[in-house]
């Protein structure tokens, strides 16, 4: 049963954990670590190299040649069964390195826990290892300190913990002791609202309105930190059992498969059911007219050789592995190689809101004196404009430059810049403040000019902050900041452009008119006030409180990156559709959605979502985009709604929250600067400069790549259904085998390597971010490109089998016949790669030196071809012989027959162009 600690007293804690106010005795703490364990994060168990590596070469594709290999060596061709050992070894050890991935979540998570914690043990308080500290402990916290562990607070002065890496909320959140209320079922809210009971029907799932995560404000969770304050705080979960915890555990949970890798897998098995179909087939004709069985064994085996495509593995991997090479250039950095395709057909990308589409940053947006004035610029950068209606005005005038040296006055931060880049030391909302004034000017000598002679620091129940200065030829300045109600409330006065007036009640309403409508825009609001006081007036806060004069409010909040328009709007042109999914509050979420452009307007909340069922959050998943107070759970579930519409999901965001959707999503994108270990390590792509515009960049490198894998699968695959047909027909129509499996190995993995190559670098189209996304459920290959495939297969089979035939008609001998075969197929290779450089354009419309990378490997595919039939040690092993010009001549006339038929292919094929 679930134990609401937040809605228990703090005397209730203690009581049903059995410690107290000073904690345990170091004997009954040995004896709780006994009982539950070290304060750490269980790491799942991880499979071995070797069984990696065992699961390569149990792939369909790999099974069939290893038999073939086998028969090959029972009946004498040892050469050959080397030859194919060695592609499986290679085939194998790619699929190794792909795949051979380190899990170190865990560990990362680790890494998030505070070493030492202050404990008190025996009444006294000492420091001990994080992982000592057991339930019932009561642990000591400050500003600086890591919370070492989930705990109710039972004490706490002026308390502010940062949880944005937990749950998503942007700014510190204060702590109280004060218990929360407890959960209420739905049904006993129904009945409240009616006055009837409801009946309890057949299999329902109860349901309650649970205390979100981020709204539990007497509580403290491992891996947050105190930014402000003090406390203590009882352990009420360690290890496993604390949030953190459970999310770890969400993390280690089975990886879904990649589009890619599992499209893969279903071509490789229908390839090997056909090849050892037909294989079957023709030996057991071969075997009923009376051949040799070791003849009939080695023509099977060319037929088994035949239809493997032992490249494909390779040139996938390696059109991945270009284009993660290229997505590292544009700061984009692969974690696993099928990451890049699936980025590509990426249809939504759930997006977490703090530090990926906002700076993370808080910032000054708008100012009300007696006036409006908005301010521009983004985060801690001090650049920017203050503008009324749209017009730069003097940031140094009066009442402006009165407002933001308040707010300088009134605060401990810190702003300084290091190695470039601005850097805050302190709250974030005075870390704003200071910004403003730097944007303005006045900073510097505001601090310089002014010594803090007292401070009435801010907390939960008074929540203002007051200090009181003496400045050089000003006296003792008191300024104020704090909740505009509380502010208003200690103020008489107010300034205005000709001089200060006394406070009326009317003023009072336009003031709070105002700050309403700004704490709309998801503004956080401040109310700043002044007075001067004599030097030998008393400085007790009951008096230098009061009679104050107002001078304004401030709205801040975390606003979106500048980048982050541009990435939105490409997105929605490239018909992917960005959801925002944050622990924030509603109001803030919408107002950024709408500056973005994201969704409707409509919001769904965490709670809103703990009483939604499957099915009702399905039926709303396609017309809501923002999402708002959620937790780590919400988050899954809503990247699992997308994925059961159908959609490819990429979930970007940069906190321990986001870990398991992450983990969850098709591909998960972390931010590199502030994201932390933890998100890194669950994500697919890290975002080294964690721009989002970075995510367009490398969904566009997605798209290209995963069109050049369906260039190469549908080049490879003609090849081998050439290869299958044409030993099928030779052997039905009674010539015998023109190739054998040495030569078809020869094409297979060295021939047909070196275009491939090529294919995987050919530039993208101009209009490829115009396009809707690759249907996640279009197989490989698709029907169009199967029909296109099998068309020009048909051209490389005629092409190959006449040589043949013409070559024995003429008393060529088997050897001769055979090399017209082998070479025919060589270059049709060679020409078949070319045309597959577009799928639907003409070759004549491409710029012939477009692809160098082609070119080059075309040529070397074509020396590997005469390096075969001419090299003396490779004609006994390959079994060739040269061949005489005329030959030549003929060859060369007939292989272009390949590229006619792409030419009608792509012309009357149905569906094969990809970009309408």
């Amino acid at each position: 049963m679930t134990i609401h600690w937040h809605s228990m007293t703090a005397e209730e804690v203690l009581e049903r954990l059995e410690s107290g106010p000073t904690g345990l005795f170091a004997d009954e703490a040995a004896r709780r670590l006994e009982e539950h364990g070290p304060n750490l994060i269980e790491s799942p168990s991880k499979p071995s190299p070797s069984r990696i590596f065992l699961k390569q070469l149990k792939e369909y594709l790999n099974v069939v040649l290893i038999f073939a290999a086998l028969i090959s060596y029972m009946a004498g061709e040892t050469h050959n069964a080397y030859v194919i050992i060695g592609i499986v070894l290679l085939v194998a050890l790619i699929g190794f390195l792909q795949e051979y991935k380190a899990e170190r979540s865990m560990e990362a998570l680790r890494e998030m826990l505070a070493p030492e914690a202050d404990t008190f043990r025996d009444g006294e308080m000492v420091s001990i290892p994080a992982e000592n500290l057991v339930p019932g402990d009561v642990v000591f916290l400050e500003a600086g300190d890591k919370v070492p562990a989930d705990g109710r607070v039972i004490e706490k002065t002026s308390l502010e913990v940062v949880e944005a890496s937990l749950t998503g909320e942007s700014l510190p959140v204060e702590k109280d002791v004060a218990p929360l209320p407890e959960p209420i079922s739905v049904g006993v809210i129904e009945a409240r609202l009616t006055g009837k009971s409801q009946p309890a029907e057949k299999n329902a799932i109860p349901l309650s309105v649970e205390t979100p995560l981020a709204d539990r404000k007497n509580m403290v969770f491992m891996g947050t930190f105190v930014s402000y304050g003090n406390c203590r705080f009882v352990v009420t979960a360690t290890g496993k059992d604390t949030e953190l915890g459970r999310i770890s555990g969400m993390i280690g949970e089975k990886e879904v498969e990649p589009p890619l890798k599992v499209k893969l897998e279903h071509l490789a098995k229908r390839q090997a059911y056909l090849v050892l179909i037909i294989s079957a087939a023709v030996f057991f004709l071969y075997l009923r007219s009376g051949n040799p069985i070791m003849d009939t064994l080695i023509t099977a085996i060319a037929l088994a050789v035949a239809g493997v495509p032992e490249a494909l593995p390779f040139v996938v991997t390696l059109a991945l592995a270009f284009g993660m090479q290229a997505m590292a250039r544009k700061n984009a950095i692969v974690r696993s190689l099928p990451a890049v395709e699936t980025l590509g057909s990426t249809s939504v990308i759930c997006t977490d809101k703090t530090g990926t589409l906002t700076t993370g940053e808080m910032t000054v947006r708008q100012i009300y004196t007696y006036r409006p004035v908005e301010v521009t610029g983004y985060g801690y950068d001090p650049e920017g404009e203050f503008r009324q209606n749209g017009i730069t005005v003097n940031p140094k005038e009066d009442d402006i430059a009165l407002l933001l040296k308040i707010g300088v006055l009134s605060n401990n931060a810190n702003l300084e810049r290091t190695n470039g880049k601005w850097r805050l030391i302190g709250d974030p909302t005075e870390g704003a403040l200071l910004v403003a004034a730097k944007k303005s000017g006045i900073l510097e000598e505001t601090q310089k000019q002014s010594i803090k002679v007292a401070e009435y620091p801010f907390d939960s129940d008074c929540r203002r902050m007051t200090t009181v200065n003496r400045s050089e030829g000003e006296g003792i300045f008191v300024a104020m900041k704090g909740a505009p109600e509380v502010v208003l409330d200690r103020c008489s006065y107010i300034t205005y452009p000709d001089g200060i007036k006394q406070l009326e009640d009317e003023d009072r309403k336009e003031i709070r008119e105002i700050a309403d409508h700004m704490a709309d825009k998801a503004l956080r609001v401040l109310a700043l006030a002044w007075k001067h006081i004599d030097p030998d007036e008393p400085l007790e806060r009951d008096y230098v409180e009061v009679e104050l004069i107002f001078a304004g409010l401030v709205g801040l909040m975390d606003p979106p990156r500048r980048e982050a328009y541009e990435a939105i709007h490409t997105c929605q042109i490239a018909g992917i559709r960005p959801v925002m999914i944050t622990g924030d509050h509603r109001l803030t979420a919408r107002a950024i959605s709408r500056e973005l452009n994201i969704g409707q307007g409509d919001v769904i909340e965490g709670s809103q979502l703990e009483r939604m069922s499957d099915e009702d959050l399905l039926g709303r998943i396609d017309v809501v985009s923002v999402f708002a107070r959620v937790t780590a759970e919400h988050k899954v579930r809503i990247v699992e709604a997308f994925k059961a519409k159908g959609h490819i999901v990429a979930m970007t965001g940069d906190g321990v929250n986001d870990a398991p959707a992450l983990k969850a999503a098709d591909i998960g994108v972390a931010m590199g600067r502030t994201g932390t270990e933890v998100a890194k390590e669950a994500s697919d792509i890290v975002i080294a400069d964690d721009n989002f515009a970075t995510i367009v960049n490398a969904v566009e490198e997605g798209r290209r790549i995963y069109d050049n894998i369906r260039k190469g699968t549908s080049y490879l695959l003609s090849v081998s259904f050439a290869e299958l047909s044409t030993i099928f027909l030779g052997v039905l129509l009674g010539y015998g085998t023109p190739l054998l499996a040495a030569q078809i190995l020869w094409i297979n993995v060295v021939a047909e390597e070196f275009p491939a190559m090529g294919l995987a670098v050919e530039p993208a189209d101009s209009n490829i971010m115009r396009r809707k996304p690759t249907d996640p459920k279009e197989p490989m290959p698709s029907r169009s490109l199967l029909i296109y495939t099998l068309g020009t297969a048909a051209a490389i089979v005629s092409g190959c089998l006449g040589l043949y035939v013409i070559s024995l008609d003429m008393n060529q001998g088997l050897t001769y016949a055979r090399t017209m075969a082998f070479v025919g197929l060589g270059l049709f290779t060679t020409f078949n790669a070319y045309s597959s450089r577009s799928l639907d354009e003409s070759l004549l419309r491409l710029k012939p030196l477009g692809n160098k990378m082609l070119i080059l490997g075309l040529a070397a595919s074509i020396m590997a071809i005469l390096a075969a039939v001419y090299l003396p040690f490779m004609q006994s092993i390959f079994e060739t012989a040269p061949l005489r010009a005329e030959s030549w001549v003929l060859v060369g006339i007939v292989s272009v027959l390949v590229v006619l038929a792409a030419e009608v292919l792509k012309k009357i094929v149905p569906g094969l162009r990809q970009i309408d």
